[in-house]
């Protein structure tokens, strides 16, 4: 899958703090496997919970990386 280095570190770090086998089964990798870049980078906002609640660190995280994997963070 073509990606730009920025949308790549994006999705890095959200597996690396997710987990490899929630980050491969996720919508998000289906989305980005079928070329939906745009709902792949949306689907990162989704994982900010924990038990079902959200968290505001985890909040934080996940915008800034979904910035990041949109190109708008360096």
């Amino acid at each position: 899958m073509p990606l730009h280095q920025y949308e790549y570190d994006a999705y890095v770090s959200l597996a690396y703090n997710i987990g490899p086998t929630a980050f491969c089964n996720s919508t998000l990798v289906k989305r980005l496997n079928g070329y939906a870049y745009a709902g792949a980078c949306q689907q990162i906002l989704v994982w900010d919970k924990f038990k079902g609640k959200p968290l505001r660190g985890l909040t934080i995280r996940r915008q800034a990386e979904y910035r990041q994997c949109k190109g708008e963070v360096p």
